[in-house]
């Protein structure tokens, strides 16, 4: 019987080392966006109330606040989209 390491074993399905970084960029997307959801559930009031947390706009103006909150999702969904078609190319790749 063939002794396979632990190495092995996490990254058999990962051959390409750039996966795992374009991974952490996909998930640093991801935290973008939720970020921005949170953001906008403040401004917007359901989070005010089940958390009991007062919101104070960042800049001053609840609508500042709320462009802001969406081009945070808009840039993290950017990041995240570029990301994982960089992750299917490579995976394509590997396999042709």
């Amino acid at each position: 019987m063939e002794k396979t390491s632990i190495k092995t074993v996490l990254f058999h399905q990962v051959q390409d080392k750039r996966i795992i970084a374009f991974m952490v960029i996909k998930g640093f997307g991801t935290f973008v966006i939720v970020t921005g959801l949170i953001g906008l559930s403040f401004i917007i009031g359901p989070l005010n109330l089940i958390v009991k947390f007062e919101f104070t706009p960042l800049f001053g103006s609840v609508v500042y606040s709320t462009i802001f909150c969406l081009v945070l999702c808009v840039i993290g969904g950017a990041i995240e989209f570029f990301a994982d078609a960089y992750i299917k190319f490579l995976s394509s790749e590997k396999n042709d």
